[in-house]
This record gives structure tokens, C-alpha cells and sequence, in this order.
């Protein structure tokens, strides 16, 4: 107790010194503003070369130095420790005993660890948790009932792309067996097509359980499904180098401002929010998704209708489009129908760069990208990303380059 009444009046007094001294330096006139640098003085605390770094704090000669290492320099490499949540991320189970000391007790631990990973990604409780991780991806699941198709499919497919080692691309690009099933007691896949109407497949896109799930006026519920999970953003989709004034309000798209219709909604308003900057992309991609019914069947014509009250009206494409505009995946990029959406798609880098940043934030336990904003900044990405173009956009490779990484390794 005397220890502790006897450090208290001396952490008072250095606090109340140090105010004092704050207060005494901020109201002095004889010295140079707070707010400005001394004449001549280097501000960076660094030189030339090395600007802001190998100094000191605020450019002081009395400061102690600027440390140049960070807390991720204290990290240290554990293959116990990230076969633990390896373990528990890809097959939902703790390490066995034996597989612990397997690692712990080699002689080449990182070898071991390897062989570890490698024998997960084999297991069977894998592909099983890599369709739960794209039904949630997806924001798909359930069987078929009532004349309804499966939700399933589309993360069966996905999975079966992955755990096989397809390039990542035929999730957008494969004609058939693009809505396969999975028995877990064998851990099969058993071919099958998707048989709802539409004359060519394009992967996921053509998918009826994701067609039927996000059935909504003039197909926008659709485009922006294939924008947050496959891209990772939110729309506006894309952007001019330089905003435009139009009507008062800064526009912000690539595309003709008048290319938008106005009737019978006013895709042109800027009353409230500039409608165009979302829409001029949105308009272009949705005619395409046009013709699925409610069940995610394919008809000869639009099934989707505009949001008017009191009367709703089929769309036609004078609905999205001015006349003379036609569809496109992005600026520069016109599109004629749905295999030519995949095939826009596959090529996209944001398309890749999105593929990669949902591995790592599975991998590192961080929350979806869209909805929790839980963005990999593209530096630290930029490996892996070079590791799935360079392996044929193998996502499971990449998976197994980010799980041998020392940014999943160290702790």
C-alpha cells in the first residue's frame, strides 16, 4: 500500500507538469505558431532522401528517435499455431494429437505444415465447407420444392470449380453441367445442367435458383448480385476520370449522360441523387437478365416489369436505354447476351482482384467485403493476385499460398 500511495502523487505531479509546460508553450508569443514550421527548419524530421523517417519526432533534436520497426516486426513464425486455424477453417475441426506433433516435432516444420495443408484441402470435410462458404458468399441455399428450383446448385458448382482445380473463369464461362449435385457420403459430384430454357450456358449467370432468389423489377436485384459478389463493390460500378456538372450535380459515370431513358422512369433525375451515376452501368448489364421469370426460367421475352404505380409495364429495352444504346459490361465493352457477359467478366481484373481479396478474408477471419466494408487494402493482395493469374486463376492454389504465407504463419 505504501508503494502504491507513494507512485500516485508523482504520476499527478509529471502529468501536471507536462500540462503546464503544454499550456505555457501554446500561449507564447515570442515563439513561432504551433500551426507553422520554423523558417528554414526541416518539418519531416528525415532528410532529402528519406523524408520523414530515420529522424525524430517533429523534426526536435531533443526527441527520441523515430523507431523504424513495427509491431509486425515483433510477429513470430508458429506452424502449431496456423495448423490450428487452418485446421478449423477448413474442415471445421481442431488438429488431431498426432497431426500437432507431426508438425512440432520435425525436423523441416514449414515441410510439415505443408504436407498438413495439403492433406486438408484433400480431405472431404473441405469440400463440404467450401459449399457452406459460397452459400454464404452467394447469399444462396435450399432445395427445390414446390415446382421451385434449388438454390443449391450454384454453390455446388462453384465448389466443384474450386476443389477440382478449374480455372477460376468457368464460374462465368462453362456451357454445361453448370448446376451439378454433391452427395457428402461418397463426396461425388454428379453432372447435370441447368435445363431452364436458356439456349447457351454462361456458369452461375444463367443459374435458375440465383435467377429466381433475386427476381425483382427490371432485373436490377440481379446486376447487383453479380456486381457485390463477383466484383466486391457496391454500384456506382464505374467512373469518369473527371466529374461532369449536369443539372447542378456532379456526374460521375463514363457514359453519356443523356444515354439513359427517361421514361417511364426518369433515370436522369438529379432531384435527390444523381440516378445516372449507378444507372448508366446498371441499365446496360440488366436487359440481359431480363428474360428469367420468378421460377428462374428462360422465356422468349422480358419477364420483368417497371416499378410504376398503378400500372407496371413489361420492359422493353427503351426502358433502361435511350434509342441507339445497346448492353455492355463496362465502359468500352459491349456485351450481346450473357456468354459474352462471362467471357467480359472472366477478363475483368476487378473480377480477379475480388476473387482473391474473398479468399484472404476467409482465410483471416475478417467479414464479408460489401456489407462490412471489410476491404484488404491492394498492396497486401497484390502477391496473391499475381500467384492466381500466374497459376491459371486456380483458386485453391491460392488458397494454399495464402495459408503458407507468413501474413497467415506469424503471430
Amino acid at each position: 500500500m505504501k508503494r502504491t500511495k507513494g507512485r500516485r502523487p508523482m504520476k499527478r505531479t509529471r502529468m501536471l507538469t507536462l500540462l503546464a509546460a503544454i499550456a505555457a508553450g501554446a500561449c507564447s508569443s515570442s515563439g513561432p505558431s504551433s500551426l507553422e514550421p520554423p523558417s528554414g527548419g526541416d518539418t519531416t524530421g528525415g532528410d532529402n532522401n528519406n523524408p520523414g523517417g530515420g529522424g525524430t519526432a517533429g523534426g526536435d533534436p531533443d526527441a527520441p528517435p523515430i523507431p523504424d520497426k513495427t509491431v509486425l516486426d515483433d510477429r513470430v513464425t508458429s506452424y502449431t499455431e496456423a495448423l490450428r486455424t487452418a485446421s478449423l477453417k477448413l474442415v471445421r475441426n481442431l488438429p488431431t494429437l498426432q497431426q500437432i506433433k507431426n508438425v512440432e516435432n520435425a525436423t523441416d516444420q514449414r515441410a510439415a505444415y505443408e504436407a498438413e495443408i495439403d492433406a486438408m484441402l484433400a480431405d472431404q470435410r473441405f469440400t463440404s465447407r467450401m459449399i457452406k462458404w459460397w452459400q454464404d458468399t452467394m447469399r444462396q441455399g435450399g432445395g427445390a420444392q414446390d415446382g421451385k428450383p434449388s438454390r443449391n446448385t450454384a454453390p455446388v458448382f462453384a465448389t466443384r470449380v474450386m476443389v477440382e482445380e478449374r480455372p477460376y473463369t468457368d464460374l462465368f464461362t462453362a456451357t454445361t453441367n453448370t448446376c451439378p449435385t454433391y452427395d457428402g457420403a461418397t463426396n461425388t459430384f454428379t453432372d447435370g445442367d441447368c435445363n431452364n430454357g436458356v439456349g447457351a450456358h454462361a456458369g452461375v449467370l444463367t443459374n435458375p435458383g440465383v435467377m429466381m432468389q433475386f427476381y425483382g423489377n427490371m432485373a436490377f436485384r440481379r446486376v447487383r448480385w453479380v456486381q457485390e459478389i463477383f466484383v466486391c463493390t457496391k454500384f456506382p460500378a464505374e467512373y469518369a476520370a473527371e466529374p461532369t456538372t449536369v443539372k447542378g450535380a456532379d456526374y460521375t459515370g463514363p457514359w453519356p449522360f443523356e444515354s439513359v431513358a427517361t421514361s417511364p422512369i426518369d433515370f436522369q433525375d438529379t432531384s435527390s441523387v444523381v440516378c445516372a451515376n449507378c444507372h448508366v452501368t446498371l441499365n446496360r448489364v440488366a436487359p440481359l437478365f431480363a428474360n428469367f421469370d420468378m421460377n428462374g426460367q428462360w422465356a422468349n421475352n422480358s419477364q420483368v416489369e417497371t416499378p410504376t404505380v398503378p400500372d407496371p409495364q413489361q420492359t422493353v429495352l427503351s426502358h433502361w436505354l435511350r434509342d441507339g444504346e445497346s448492353t455492355a459490361w463496362r465502359f468500352g465493352e459491349p456485351v450481346a447476351d450473357l456468354p459474352a457477359l462471362g467471357q467480359a467478366m472472366a477478363k475483368d481484373p476487378d473480377v480477379h482482384d475480388c476473387a482473391v481479396a474473398r479468399m484472404y478474408n476467409f482465410a483471416m477471419s475478417k467479414e464479408d467485403i460489401v456489407s462490412d466494408l471489410a476491404t484488404v487494402p491492394p498492396e497486401v493482395l497484390k502477391p496473391y493476385v499475381d500467384d492466381f493469374l500466374a497459376n491459371g486463376m486456380n483458386l485453391k492454389k491460392t488458397l494454399r499460398t495464402i495459408l503458407l504465407s507468413e501474413d497467415f504463419t506469424k503471430f
